[in-house]
C-alpha cells in the first residue's frame, strides 16, 4: 500500500467505494457547529426549534456562530460542537449520583456535557496523559461550571490502556473517544496527508483495543461503555468492536440506539457527513454483563 495522498486516497477509495468522491468532498467543506447552551448561565435557554431530535441538551444550529462570551457571573454561555460528537454522552444515559469517567477527554467537551449530566452529583473523572491537554480541560471546567460543580469533576493523567491494573469494577459509565486517524484532520493539512501511511491506522487499532479492553475491566458489571472515534477507517471501528467479542466473549452485549442523524453499521453506530451533515463519527455502546 502506497503513502502519502495518493496512499490515503487509495485506501479509503477501497473502503468506501462509489461513495468515497462525495464524502471527500463534504469532510473538506466548512464545518457546521451545534450551539450548546450552559445550564449554569442566567441567559434564558437558547429556542430549541432549530436543533436536533433526540439531543436532551438545549441546543440550536446554524451556519455560523460567534465566539461565546462570560455572562455576569464569568461562566461562558454556550459551548460549539459537531452534532455528532454529542451522541456518545447521550448514549451513555447518565443518571444524577453515577461514576463516570471521561478515559480520553480532551479538549473537555464531551465532559462538559457529563458534567451537565451529573448536575453536580456523583462523579466525573475527565483524563488525559498530556499536561497540556488537561490544562485545556481545567480551563473548560473554569468557564462553564460553577465552582460548587467543579467539585465533582477530577482531571487525571493516566494512561487508558493500562488503567484497569489500579482500578477495576468501579465505574457506572465509562466514555472512550480514542484517539483516532482523524482524516479530516488529515485532509485539512497538507504536511500530514503528505506522511499519512496505512500503518497508522493499524496501530491506532492496536491502541484502542487496549483502552476498551481496560474500559471492560474498570466498569461495573451491569455499567455502560461508550466507544466512539471520529476517524473513517473501519479498523477503528466496527473492527474494534469485532475484536473484543473475539478476545472477551461473554463479558458484553452490545445496545443499538438509534439518532435522529447517521445509521446503524454491524455493531454500532456511524455519522457521516456526506448525508448527514455532521461527522466523521462512529460510536459503539457496551454493556458489562460478566
Amino acid at each position: 500500500m502506497k503513502k502519502g495522498a495518493l496512499g490515503f486516497e487509495t485506501w479509503y477509495a477501497t473502503a468506501y467505494g462509489a461513495r468515497w468522491p462525495a464524502l471527500k468532498a463534504a469532510l473538506v467543506a466548512p464545518r457546521t457547529h451545534v450551539a450548546v447552551y450552559n445550564p449554569y448561565t442566567d441567559r434564558p435557554p437558547i429556542q430549541t426549534t432549530t436543533g436536533i431530535p433526540g439531543i436532551t441538551f438545549a441546543h440550536a444550529r446554524a451556519p455560523h456562530w460567534p465566539p461565546p462570551h462570560p455572562n455576569t457571573h464569568g461562566l461562558m454561555e454556550y459551548y460549539l460542537l459537531d452534532a455528532a460528537s454529542i451522541l456518545p454522552v447521550e448514549a451513555l444515559a447518565i443518571q444524577p449520583g453515577e461514576r463516570v469517567v471521561d478515559l480520553c477527554a480532551a479538549p473537555g467537551g464531551k465532559s462538559l456535557l457529563c458534567a451537565y449530566k451529573l448536575a453536580g452529583t456523583g462523579l466525573l473523572v475527565a483524563n488525559d496523559r498530556s499536561t497540556l491537554r488537561r490544562q485545556r480541560i481545567q480551563r473548560i471546567m473554569s468557564d462553564y461550571l460553577p465552582e460548587n460543580v467543579r467539585a465533582n469533576v477530577h482531571i487525571t493523567g493516566h494512561d487508558a490502556t493500562r488503567w484497569s491494573l489500579h482500578e477495576r469494577d468501579c465505574y457506572d459509565k465509562v466514555l472512550l473517544d480514542a484517539p483516532c486517524s482523524s482524516e479530516r484532520h488529515v485532509l485539512e493539512h497538507p504536511n500530514e496527508l503528505a506522511n499519512w501511511a496505512p500503518g497508522r491506522t493499524k496501530a491506532l487499532a492496536v491502541t484502542q483495543f487496549a483502552m476498551l479492553a481496560s474500559a471492560l475491566d474498570i466498569v461495573k458489571v451491569g455499567g455502560r461503555i461508550v466507544y466512539s472515534t471520529c476517524a473513517l477507517s473501519p479498523l477503528e471501528n466496527d473492527d474494534v468492536i469485532a475484536k473484543l467479542h473475539k478476545k472477551r466473549p461473554g463479558r458484553f452485549q452490545l445496545h443499538h440506539p438509534t439518532f435522529a442523524i447517521g445509521s446503524h453499521t454491524d455493531y454500532g453506530w456511524q455519522v457521516l457527513p456526506d448525508q448527514d451533515g455532521w461527522g466523521p463519527f462512529y460510536l459503539a455502546v457496551i454493556q458489562r454483563i460478566a
